[in-house]
This record gives C-alpha cells, structure tokens and sequence, in this order.
C-alpha cells in the first residue's frame, strides 16, 4: 500500500513537469526551430526543478523547524543563481532570433520575468512542503491513538476477573484429591475457556457462536463449582452464526452475575442470561439477585462494567446502548449493539 501511494506521489509530479514542459514547448516553437525549443524547454525544466526540490529541502531542514534566518539566507543565494541561469540561457537562446518578439528582450528583463516565475515555484514549494508536513504529524498522531486505543483495549480484554479461575482451580484441587469423576471434564472445561480468553480474544472479531459457546462454558463450569445445582438460565435466539462480535464482550457480564449474586445465602437465588439477535441488532440481557448488605462495595456492578463501557466506546462508539438497573434485591443489565458491517 505505501509502495503504491509513492508511485501515485511521483507519479503526480512527474505529469505535472511534463504538462509545464508541453506549455514551455508550445510557447518556444512559435519563434524558435525544433532543436533550440527543445533545448530551451529542457534546461529551464531542469533548473526550475532544481529549485524546486532544493526550496523543499530547505524547508524540510529549516523553515519547518522554525531556522527562519538560515532558511531564507540559502533560499535567496538559490534564486539568485537559479534566475540568473535561467535569463542567461533565455537570452542565449533568443540572441540570434530577432523574430522572438516576446522573449527576445536584454538579459535584465529576462531576470525580472526569471525572478517573478522563480519566486512563484518557491512559494509552491513552501505550501506544498508544509502540507506535506501537516499530513504527516495529522497521520502520526492517528497512529498514535491506535496504538494506544489497541494497547487499552489489550489490557481491557485481559482484566477478567482472576477470582472466578483460583476458585475453580481450588476446587479443581479439591476434586483431584477425592480423585472425583468431575476432575476431568472440569479440566477440559477450563483449559478449552482459557484457550479462548488467550488466544481468540486477540482477534479483532469473532462469530458470535464462539461468543455463546464461551458462555455455556463458563455457565458449566460454574456448575461444576458447585455441589447442588445452581438456578442458572441461559437462552439465545436468532441467527447468530451469521454475525460477528468484538472477543469477550460478553462473557465479564455473566461473570458479573455470578460474583454478585447471592447464591450462597438465598435459596431463591438466580441468574438469567438472555441473547437474542435480529437483523444487525444484538441484544443481550442479564439479571440476578443480590443481598444489598452484603454487596455494599459494589452499588455500580464492579469493574467489569466499567471495563464493559471504555471497550464498547472503543469498539462500538455511538452504536450502543448499555442500561443498568439496581434495585433492592435485584440487579440488572440491558446491552444493545448495532453490529452492522462486522
């Protein structure tokens, strides 16, 4: 891709030169043979470009850097010599024609006319290298945020909440050591999730389906944890193998249910997870309950929500829509997303 836009740069100058070159010609051929408008053409085509890209060095090297002095010192001994070239090789060209009736003139009107031209290619140089300048610090400073933006978003999609995997660890463990039938798929559970939250979470997009799969996952070996069965629901609909989504999106929710709430202390106790998709809208709902004397710290849902909201302004910004509810005994997140063109 850069390769192509240096071509297309060079190529812009190139065809510029040449139509400056087919003007030069078309004026000299009205006084002068062949063979000396050719010449004259191609000499002053070389020396205005030599002004050219020697006025840009220098403003590459000192005005753009703000060496005024220096700058105009070297840019006014460059037109002094490049005009002085040019009206001589004029002159030349034009002694022995007194048919040239528009540029046979004496070598000082020639330099006036040089020095106007001249003094008209370096101001085109200087705009031209400024905005060259400008673009390049506009493109610098995009890459800048990207790089940052991707470096948060990194370390966004890294800040699951390690509670969740030392508790099932532990009891991993614990399994291990009564050498229960539960060991095995609980492993193979929690090394294919990991495998996921390594690996596929880099990805700039995954099929929602993995998403969901992810997400029974974790519901399974939340189960597991567990001696008795947990009142946990989870329900999807819609054509979500058709869809796409940014990695981990919504696993920390459910996550976020499950550490706020309040199975340990409530037989009523539940967790609902619902998603379902239509045209390019995803919607994706969560509800459990709580004991608010015991989740005092958390009035807000914790970091993961919080975690859930600086990603989806990265990746989703102005195509979402995520709304919290906290009420006594109950706790609640609605999140929509447009996922059109993923």
């Amino acid at each position: 891709m850069k390769r192509q836009l240096n071509i297309m740069h060079w190529g812009l100058h190139l065809a510029v030169w040449l139509v400056g070159a087919l003007g030069f010609s078309l004026v000299f051929i009205r006084f002068l043979p062949l063979e000396l408008t050719l010449l004259r053409t191609i000499s002053n085509m070389l020396l205005m470009m030599a002004l050219f890209y020697s006025n840009n060095w220098l403003v590459r090297q000192f005005y753009i850097s703000k060496e005024f002095k220096v700058y105009f010192s070297w840019a006014a001994l460059l037109l002094i010599v490049i005009t002085f070239l040019r009206a001589w090789i004029n002159y030349q060209f034009s002694d022995n024609y007194p048919t040239d009736r528009i540029l046979q003139k004496n070598l000082s009107s020639l330099q006036v006319t040089a020095t106007v031209s001249n003094l008209g290619i370096m101001f085109v140089g200087i705009i031209y290298e400024l905005s060259v300048h400008r673009k390049a610090i506009e493109t610098q400073a995009l890459e800048a945020t990207n790089k940052q933006q991707e470096a948060q978003l990194q370390f966004l999609r890294a800040q699951i909440n390690p509670h969740f995997l030392f508790n099932t660890l532990n009891n991993i463990y614990s399994l291990a050591v009564v050498r229960s039938e539960q060991t095995a798929p609980m492993v193979l559970q929690l090394s294919d999730l990991l495998r996921y939250v390594i690996y596929e979470s880099q990805k700039e997009k995954v099929p929602l389906s993995k998403e969901i799969r992810q997400i029974e996952r974790f519901i399974e070996l939340f189960q597991m944890r567990n001696e008795t069965p947990l009142n946990i629901v989870f329900r999807y609909s819609g054509p979500v193998e058709e869809m796409n989504i940014e990695p981990m999106m919504l696993i920390p929710l459910v996550e976020n249910c499950f550490k706020h709430c309040d199975f340990d202390t409530n037989e009523k106790a539940y967790t609902e997870v619902t998603l379902w998709a239509e045209a390019n809208r995803l919607h994706f709902k969560t509800v459990n309950t709580k004991n608010d004397a015991l989740r005092q710290k958390d009035q807000t849902g914790g970091v993961g929500l919080e975690n859930i909201r600086k990603r989806l302004e990265l990746k989703y910004p102005g195509k979402h829509q995520m709304a919290v509810k906290n009420e006594l005994d109950r706790f609640t997140v609605n999140l929509e997303l447009d996922i059109s063109g993923q």
